[in-house]
């Protein structure tokens, strides 16, 4: 009999320990909300749209499978579809108002020709190729951490 409560003891601090260790869900997902807003200006308004939705599809797929509560998740993706009605309209309206694409990317400094040279616009490129086809997933193109600051990116 003793036998048998040591091994129910065993299994107990066993399931306790895995308890213990497993993190709590994340519920701040404002890291993934800016770069999901600063996509439009990085590959929308320099001509790259079609990309700009590969990279926020990959961005939005990560928060998914991140260990957000429900909550945030949900949040997240409310937040992204009204981002995304305003953001095309903001590109649309920049490209009507001035008839083309910008010379510049005002915080950076840096022209679309220039930041598109850069290798690591590049590897994102062929990264996001990748995805499309499906010979890469959504956490290749967005390799950070679930638990990421806003800042961080």
């Amino acid at each position: 009999m003793p036998r048998r409560f040591a091994w129910a003891t065993v299994l107990c601090l066993i399931a306790s320990t895995g308890l213990a260790d497993k993190p709590a869900p994340l519920t701040d997902t404002n890291a993934f909300r800016t770069a999901y807003g600063l996509s439009y200006f990085g590959f929308d308004l320099c001509g790259d749209a079609a990309n700009g939705t590969l990279y926020r599809k990959a961005l939005a797929e990560k928060v998914d499978h991140c260990p957000f509560t429900p909550e945030a998740k949900a949040g997240f993706r409310q937040w992204a579809a009204g981002t995304d009605a305003k953001g095309a309209d903001q590109v649309k309206r920049y490209i009507a108002e001035h008839d083309k694409l910008p010379e510049s990317l005002d915080p950076k400094r840096k022209n679309c020709r220039t930041e598109k040279d850069t290798p690591a616009y590049q590897k994102t490129i062929a990264l996001l190729e990748q995805y499309a086809k499906g010979t890469a997933k959504y956490d290749a193109v967005v390799p950070d951490a679930c638990d990421t600051k806003a800042g961080a990116f």
